[in-house]
């Protein structure tokens, strides 16, 4: 007696496999007719008890494969590809209410391990379709995909967005030292000109004897620690 593991993909219709699994004999439907030997037909005559139906894809959707072979008396169905390597989750499209047993698709390797051997064995072959521990629904994986990447693609754009905004934030000021070297003069009232302004624009009062003024490059003049205080750490003039 020999054993081997082979993997598949539940359904994302029909029954879950439970813990235990469910047992029962692998039945190649074109050995009971050959010309059905992908299952879009009922079988004539129904199978035996704890059959496990095994189709080939094609020709018709998984969901008729698996009601057709519900009817014809499996207690679950192993649907192969002959054509391709790699698992698919079987779909569906309305209500599929009606499906009482679990099906699993197998890729082209199994399937024609499993087709082999349900054909050349003496007595039919005992299988055991096991419950999937890493993935107990196929649209777990997708639907944790779509609700995650919008929200994780909103993060890193804030914070790209907070980056490129302090970045042009330490552009635009200016540095102490280029502020620092800046001239400057003492007001004096008894010194100012028609023409000159009273008040530093900034904190918005007047200029009093003694205080110091930072004059720009533009000619405005303001209260040194104003001034220096928004340009070193707002914006640069």
């Amino acid at each position: 007696t020999t054993n081997a593991t082979y993997q598949d993909r539940i359904a994302a219709f029909g029954p879950r496999l439970t813990d235990e699994g469910l047992f029962g004999y692998l039945i190649s439907v074109e050995t009971i007719e050959a010309d059905n030997q992908k299952g879009c037909n009922k079988l004539k005559k129904k199978l035996d008890n704890n059959s496990i139906a095994l189709v080939e894809r094609g020709q018709c959707s998984f969901i008729d494969k698996v009601r057709n072979m519900q009817a014809s008396g499996a207690v679950a169905v192993v649907v192969g590809d002959n054509e391709h390597n790699g698992l698919i989750t079987m779909y569906a499209t309305g209500d599929t209410s009606d499906v009482k047993i679990p099906s699993v698709f197998v890729a082209q390797t199994e399937y024609r391990d499993l087709r082999s051997l349900s054909l050349v064995a003496k007595e039919p072959v005992e299988i055991q379709l096991l419950k999937d521990d890493l993935l107990q629904w196929p649209l777990l994986d997708v639907i944790i995909v779509v609700i995650l990447s919008p929200t994780v693609m909103m993060i890193f754009i804030y914070v790209l967005w907070r980056i490129r905004q302090r970045q042009r934030r330490k552009q635009d000021i200016a540095p102490q030292q280029v502020v620092g070297n800046l001239p400057t003069k003492i007001f004096y009232r008894s010194k100012r000109q028609d023409n000159d302004p009273q008040e530093c624009v900034i904190c918005l009062e007047d200029y009093v004897d003694e205080d110091e003024l930072r004059i720009m490059p533009c000619k405005h003049e303001y209260h040194v620690k104003c001034i220096d205080s928004w340009l070193t750490t707002r914006q640069r003039f």
